[in-house]
Parts: structure tokens; C-alpha cells; sequence
């Protein structure tokens, strides 16, 4: 089954977390789907510029850029 998510409310979500680096682990168990899943919707934030590729499994948060 297909669920449309909000990038701009993930985003959001994250940065109201307070923390500054997000992994597909943390996000998955956040918003209750695969890490798969959650890899890919990190992906697509970065393409948008609301991450920064930290390392192999970690993304850093870029405030004010959703």
C-alpha cells in the first residue's frame, strides 16, 4: 500500500525534535515505516536541501531550509 507524506511536515517534525543529525533508524521508528523507506525520504530531503549527507548513515539537519 502507498502513503503520500508531506516532506515539508518531516522536515518540520525533525527540526521540532531539537536534534541536529536524524539516521533512517531514528526516522523509521519515528513515523513508524521501513528504514528503506525512511532512507529514501531522507534522500529526498537532502535533494531539497533540508539535509546534509553526514555520513554512510546519518544526515545533519540544516536549520530554516525546508
Amino acid at each position: 500500500m502507498k502513503v503520500k507524506v508531506s516532506l515539508e511536515e518531516i522536515a518540520d517534525r525533525l527540526q521540532a525534535a531539537g536534534v541536529n543529525y536524524v539516521t533512517p533508524k531514528r526516522v523509521s521508528s519515528m513515523l513508524g515505516i521501513s528504514t528503506r523507506s525512511a532512507g529514501k525520504i531522507l534522500a529526498r530531503l537532502e535533494e531539497r536541501g533540508a539535509l546534509r549527507r553526514y555520513s554512510n548513515r546519518a544526515y545533519r539537519i540544516v536549520r530554516g531550509r525546508v
